[in-house]
C-alpha cells in the first residue's frame, strides 16, 4: 500500500479524508486476513449499526468476544491526531534516505515539533523489528509485542 504511494501530493489525493485513512490502514495493515489483535483469532465479525463507530470489528472466539479496529494495540489507538497525519508521517520517514527531523517533519505536517517528535519516534518503534515477535509456528501474519 505505501508503495503505491509515489509522493507526498499522493498522500492527500488518495486519503482525502479520515475514512479514507482508516480504509488505507485497513488495507495496509490486514489485506484480506482480519485478525483479532487480543486472540489472533481469523474469524472477526464486523459491528454494524446506527450507533456503531467507524471501523470496528468484534473477536468471533468465545472466550475473547473483544471489540477492535485496524489501530488497536497500535500507537494509532486513541490517537486525537488525524489518522492522514500519522499516514503522512509514516512516508516521510520510510521515504526519506537519511530519516527527517521533528522539525522539517513538523514544518512539513503543519503539526507542532514535540508531536511531530513523538510521531517519528512510534512510527520508528513500529519499523523496528527486533521489537516484535511472532504467536506461534504458523502465524507470520499475526504479530504481538515481547
Amino acid at each position: 500500500m505505501m508503495t503505491d504511494l509515489k509522493s507526498f501530493r499522493d498522500v492527500w489525493t488518495r486519503v482525502p479524508t479520515g475514512s479514507h485513512a482508516r480504509r488505507f490502514l485497513v488495507n495496509a495493515i490486514w489485506g484480506d486476513d482480519r485478525f483479532c489483535p487480543h486472540r489472533g483469532s481469523l474469524n472477526p465479525r464486523r459491528l454494524r449499526g446506527a450507533s456503531v463507530r467507524a471501523g470496528p470489528y468484534q473477536c468471533a472466539e468465545k472466550e475473547c468476544r473483544s471489540q477492535f479496529t485496524v489501530t488497536t494495540k497500535t500507537p494509532l489507538h486513541a490517537t486525537k491526531l488525524d489518522l492522514r497525519i500519522w499516514i503522512a508521517a509514516m512516508f516521510l520517514v520510510l521515504t526519506s534516505s537519511n530519516g527527517i527531523s521533528s522539525v522539517v517533519m513538523a514544518r512539513v505536517l503543519g503539526v507542532t515539533q514535540k508531536t511531530a517528535w513523538k510521531l517519528g519516534h512510534a512510527i520508528r518503534e513500529m519499523i523496528d523489528v527486533r521489537r516484535w515477535r511472532t504467536r506461534g509456528p504458523g502465524s507470520s501474519s499475526t504479530l504481538s509485542r515481547p
